[in-house]
This record gives C-alpha cells, structure tokens and sequence, in this order.
C-alpha cells in the first residue's frame, strides 16, 4: 500500500504550534484584564472611601459632632460634681470625727446649728430625763464655716451662750472644755474648761461671781422660787468638797444652787450638783491614768 495513503494516527496527541502573532495576543489579553482589575480596585477605593466620607459628614457636621460631645461631657461632669457635693453635705453628721474629751461619757449629741445655742442645749438637758443614773451624756457643739466642721471655740461658747465673764477668764481657758449632762434622779448640766493661766483664770472667777449665777440661771435651770432675793445679791461661799476648795452658791435656805472648783490647776468645773462633780473627779483621774 502506498505510503501517502496512509491514515495519521488519530490517537497520538497534537502538538499546538505556538507563534509570535500567538504570544502577542496573549499578552494583550493578560495585559487588558490587569488594567481592568486595576480600574475596578481604583473604583472601589473611591467608592469605599465616599462612603466613609458619607458616614463621617462634612468638616462643619464634624464641628458641630464634637461640640455637642464637649457640651455633653461637661453636662454630666456639672451633674456629678453635684451630686457628690449633695451627698457630702447631707452626710455631714455622720462624716464628723469622734471628738477627743476630757472626760468619758456614755453618750453624745450633737449640735452644729448655733442658732438659739441656749436653748437647743435646755431641750437635749430635758430629753435626757430616761437616761440612766449615773451615766454622763457629752453634748458636741460645732458648726460649720466655709464648708468645713469645727468645734466651737471657748470664746464662742460664751458669746453664744451670752456669758458676761470678764476677757481676762476667757483668755485665759483654752478651747478644750466639754459640756454635759449627768443623770441623778434627774438631770445635770455640767461645765468643764482646761486652764492655760491658774492665776487668771482663779481672779476671773472671783470677778464672774458678780454676774455668773445669773449668766447660769437658765442653763442649768436654777429654781430661783426659794430665791426671792437678786441672785447677784447673794455671795459666794468657801466650801470643801471632796477635798478639793470650792465655791458655792446657796439660795435664802442655805441650799447649794451652784458650785465650781478647781480639780487642779488645769481644770476648772462647773456645776449644781455634788454628785455630778464626784462622778466628772472620778473620770478625770481614770482618764489621766496612762497604761504601765
């Protein structure tokens, strides 16, 4: 059989014959697609970004955006800021530090309102009718000035209390006294002052007699129905109390009104009642007691 006959095997595998022309348009192709990703990612970019643009607003929105912020954030902190100064003032009673005393007591009521000092004293003297005998109840006077608590002065108390003691007794006590009721059957009103100056404060005494039982008679409630005579009138006695030099006051019955003394040179006691006076010895020499 001749050769050109011949059939070509059907089943062999074609060889692609690869030309310039070929290659050519293939990379045209490639090249064409690279270019429309690159036009389609530019396109997106733009699109992502007017959309964040959209979201953001313009410079002007932005403005008014953080200013409402700023406005907000100064609202809140105004509202705070109240509030905390609020609960600080309503807490004020119970934020006040235990005062230290001269003596221990087993009781305490406060008074931060000066108005009327006299009588808010009179009343919590009355209320203290059921305590216990034997029991001593300190009475804490403060007030308030520029937002801060502080215990009343000595000179205050007297001011307030419209003591007519000469200047020189006043100088001459510190600011650390105590004021107090003490219950026997009924209830006392006691006076306890620290001496700077013994000599001062002996002579102011010896002067405030003059007018003292009458700067006293409403505070401890003097019964002045057995005393027809001005209490300025009457004297002023010398009387040894628990060994101790006092004075003492009696009404046109020789019955004892009002006492004080020294318990030493540093403190001064005044009061209507013995017992009083022994209970307020008794606690200040437990007080001065220090630990072996």
């Amino acid at each position: 059989m001749d050769d050109n006959n011949k059939k070509p095997n059907s089943g062999g595998n074609i060889k692609t014959v690869r030309t310039y022309l070929s290659d050519m348009a293939d990379t045209v192709r490639a090249n064409e697609i690279s270019v429309i990703k690159v036009a389609l990612a530019e396109q997106n970019k733009n699109e992502r970004e007017n959309i964040y643009r959209q979201i953001e607003g313009t410079p002007v929105k932005k403005f008014w955006w953080f200013l409402g912020g700023i406005i907000l954030i100064g609202v809140a902190t105004l509202g705070i800021y109240y509030l905390i100064n609020k609960k600080t003032e309503n807490n004020i009673p119970q934020t006040v530090a235990k005062e230290e005393t001269l003596i221990s007591y087993d009781a305490i009521t406060s008074v931060s309102d000066t108005t009327d000092l006299l009588g808010k004293i009179t009343a919590i003297k009355n209320d203290s009718k059921t305590d216990n005998n034997g029991s001593i109840k300190f009475i804490s006077l403060s007030k308030q000035t520029n937002g801060t608590i502080e215990k009343i002065s000595t000179k205050d108390l007297f001011s307030l209390l419209k003591f007519s003691a000469p200047s020189s007794l006043i100088r001459s006590l510190s600011d650390s006294y105590m004021i107090g009721t003490y219950m026997n059957d009924k209830p006392h009103i006691f006076l306890i002052f620290q001496v700077k100056d013994y000599s001062y404060t002996y002579a102011g005494m010896l002067e405030w007699e003059k007018t003292l039982a009458n700067d006293l008679v409403y505070l401890f409630g003097i019964d002045t129905t057995e005393n027809k005579l001005q209490l300025a009138e009457r004297k002023w006695q010398d009387l040894i109390l628990l060994n101790k030099d006092a004075r003492v006051l009696n009404n046109e019955n020789d019955k004892p009104i009002l006492y004080y003394l020294f318990n030493d040179k540093n403190t001064l006691i005044i009061a209507d009642d013995e017992a009083s006076i022994k209970e307020i010895i008794s606690r200040l020499i437990t007080k001065n007691i220090k630990p072996l």
